[in-house]
């Protein structure tokens, strides 16, 4: 009789067994979050009034029935998001798979246009201010585990080699950059409230000047990866070269979300008030970015898969982000640049602690690089069989 077994398959499945059941648990828990998402944006759409019009003996369709259409449609959007993931964990094929980016794209897609229409709405007096604030409540928890679900997507999967990228894996490093990014814009923008508030929306700010911002972060991630087998001297421009992206697509971004979201005009048409202080705190964050953070990523450039080095560079980032924020944003309106919290610090504080799992974790769970096809943990153990006759 001949027994076969794998030594090294069976000490790899007890080793790998925690973490995919940490995957598989966050994969139910954010198919959970979808839905009960989804449900709520349902329902708060439904809330909203409409009016129909007469006029004469024709029926004038009101604005509010097409902004309740598009609420409506962008909800069932994020259950497709639901639907997709549960597809995922009840597959027999899961844990070989993993979990893709769409469901977690899709969350964040539907979110987004949901809070343009919904705000919109609110700012034309067709929803009153509870549903509005409830409607920015549950996009901002679909916010965070969209970005999740990307996050539990990268961790999902096996480690990319060393200079490949393709344009999924592009899209979730770029997007989970982003929202996270915008999590703490919007976080400081709220915590100096007497409580936090439904913001503003200016379509021709979100599409025009955010949207672009982030097309050029998430182009930044394809660059920042094609370079990365660049070795020796060829580190610092390359470092220089991701780094000046990242700076530029910020602060388009971020002007666009400062237009949009807190003063809900048209950016075109808006220009910087100027501050000297917001200027140079802007422009010290610029240099944490460029100087300190790239130094560090120069520094420990043969070591940085390691997660780790993943970490403080992350948290290097997040430094950096709140003095790029009040610096921009006090450039860009005039004021000091001076921290205030307000009764609205409870709330601020509870999206500052998403963006931060966002910013951090989640990025630094995703961004696995291998540097050869069989260098890296995640690669397949060869099977060594021992044969037994009997």
């Amino acid at each position: 009789m001949n027994k076969a077994f794998s030594i090294e398959a069976t000490e790899h499945a007890s080793v790998a067994s925690p973490a995919n059941n940490l995957v598989k648990g966050y994969s139910i828990v954010s198919a959970s979050a979808f839905t009960i998402i989804g449900i709520v944006m349902v329902v708060l759409a439904l809330l909203t009034p409409t009016s129909i019009l007469f006029n004469g003996g024709t029926v004038v369709v009101s604005l509010s029935i097409i902004f309740k259409v598009f609420e409506i449609v962008f909800s069932f959007g994020m259950l497709h998001a639901a639907i997709l993931l549960w597809r995922t964990i009840l597959s027999k094929k899961y844990m070989s798979r993993g979990v893709g980016i769409l469901s977690g794209d899709a969350a964040l897609a539907n979110a987004f246009f949901y809070f343009g229409f919904a705000m919109t709405a609110f700012h034309l007096g067709y929803a009153s201010q509870a549903i509005a604030l409830a409607q920015f409540i549950t996009v901002l928890v679909g916010l965070f585990f969209g970005a999740g679900g990307l996050a539990l997507s990268g961790a999902s999967k096996p480690a990319r080699p060393l200079g490949h990228i393709t344009f999924p894996l592009m899209l979730r490093d770029g997007v989970i950059l982003i929202v996270g990014t915008i999590l703490m814009a919007i976080a400081f923008g709220q915590l100096a409230g007497v409580a936090l508030k439904p913001p503003q929306w200016n379509w021709i700010s979100f599409l025009g000047i955010t949207v672009p911002g982030m097309f050029l972060l998430m182009g930044r991630e394809g660059v920042k990866a094609r370079l990365e087998t660049w070795k020796g001297f060829a580190r610092f421009p390359r470092v220089l070269l991701t780094e000046i992206l990242l700076v530029l697509g910020l602060a388009i971004m971020l002007y666009g979300s400062y237009a949009n979201l807190t003063l809900g005009v048209n950016g075109y048409q808006v220009g910087p008030v100027g501050n000297v202080a917001g200027f140079m705190l802007w422009i010290a964050a610029v240099l944490l970015l460029l100087v300190i953070r790239g130094a560090f990523k120069i520094a420990v450039s043969q070591r940085y898969n390691d997660v780790g080095y993943r970490i403080i560079s992350k948290l290097l980032y997040v430094m950096a982000i709140v003095f790029f924020i009040y610096g921009e944003r006090s450039f860009l309106s005039g004021h000091a640049p001076l921290f205030s919290v307000g009764g609205a610090a409870p709330a601020s504080a509870l999206i500052l602690v998403g963006a931060f799992l966002v910013l951090v974790v989640g990025r630094s769970a995703s961004q696995k690089v291998r540097d050869s096809a069989g260098s890296d943990e995640e690669s397949h153990s060869v099977k060594k069989e021992v044969v037994q006759n009997g």
